[in-house]
């Protein structure tokens, strides 16, 4: 997918008449990352960006509550995020000047490594969990959206057909989240309850929906970003 919206880019280079099209660059810090933005002027007051960031975040802690209703407790856990994003925007300056609506398509690209320990004894779908069944930490991933998924958002930036030279410009907005979660841990079979690996992949599925579903708080991600532009 990163790929269609390179190539969404290009097609539009390629198609427009040699010497009809303002380009501007910018170098851009946020809540996506540190990246870069290409945008070019479709209109005098409509540009198109291509935007991509990524970050890393090592060591950043989580707890995930899990289990039934009157037995839940948390999975200590620690996040390692590989961070990304990729985006097509359509930006209006609605009165030729630097304020901007934007709208568009983006993606989290990025996914965070987990590595977990239940806290406590719990009663998953009925059935009885406790530490001493695992045989190892829980481990799995976070990924956090596997599709693009609708942006809406303001700004100030100068317009790509605006006036020549270096800028500064900022976004605020908001984007949808589609956060997946898969655990895999290995079982203890001499555990309390002696379950079997395959009785505790089932019960890993149901953790897997609890963690998803307490993470639908972050179904909104906000955006915040800073940039130095330069029109050509």
């Amino acid at each position: 997918m990163k790929r269609s919206l390179g190539l969404a880019f290009c097609l539009v280079l390629f198609c427009a008449p040699a010497g009809a099209l303002d380009f501007g660059v910018a170098a851009k810090a946020g809540t996506n990352g540190i990246g870069l933005d290409l945008g070019i002027g479709l209109t005098e007051n409509v540009n198109l960006r291509v935007a991509v960031a990524a970050l890393d975040l090592d060591g950043e802690d989580e707890d995930v509550e899990v289990g039934d209703d009157g037995f839940e407790t948390d999975i200590d856990s620690e996040l390692d995020f590989d961070y990304g994003s990729n985006a097509l925007l359509l930006d209006w300056h609605v009165t030729g000047g630097s304020f901007r609506l934007t709208a568009g398509m983006f993606r989290n690209t990025g996914a965070a490594d987990i590595t977990g320990t239940l806290v406590g004894s719990t009663v998953i779908s009925g059935q009885p969990l406790d530490p001493a069944d695992f045989a190892s930490d829980i481990t799995g991933e976070v990924e956090l959206a596997d599709s693009y998924q609708p942006y809406i958002g303001i700004g100030w930036g100068r317009a790509a057909g605006g006036e020549r030279g270096f800028s500064f410009s900022l976004d605020l907005g908001v984007a949808l989240l589609d956060t997946e979660v898969d655990f895999e841990a290995t079982v203890n079979p001499v555990g309390p309850n002696t379950l079997s690996q395959a009785e505790l992949d089932l019960l890993l599925r149901e953790i897997e929906a609890d963690a998803e579903d307490e993470l639908d708080d972050y179904e909104f991600w906000p955006v915040l970003a800073l940039g130095v532009n330069y029109a050509f």
